[in-house]
């Protein structure tokens, strides 16, 4: 008897696409600070979105619950054009508090 898994891989992280590189560039590179990963794929522009979440859960699964930083800060410290993705989240708080 022989049992067969079948995976699928997002095109945009499959190893003939551009971003699966890079997810393990990032993973390597910055694997003492999961902070640091995420803000250089995002900064690093591209397929970010896919790769991040990606890389998100592998820095998770390699660091635990214990290696992810208590500071909040670092999701826009660092990040490019962070003033003003922080700016607009302000406003569309303050724009849906309202009664």
């Amino acid at each position: 008897m022989s049992l067969s898994i079948k995976l699928s891989i997002p095109s945009s992280l499959s190893p003939k696409g551009s971003s699966f590189p890079a997810l393990l560039h990032f993973a390597y590179k910055y694997s003492d600070s999961v902070s640091a990963a995420a803000l250089a794929n995002a900064n690093a522009g591209g397929e970010n979105v896919a790769r991040g979440s990606c890389l998100g859960a592998l820095m998770g699964a390699f660091k635990g619950r214990e290696g992810l930083e208590e500071n909040g800060g670092w999701m826009t410290e660092g990040l490019y054009q962070g003033e003003g993705i922080e700016e607009e989240v302000r406003g569309f708080v303050t724009a849906a508090a309202k009664p």
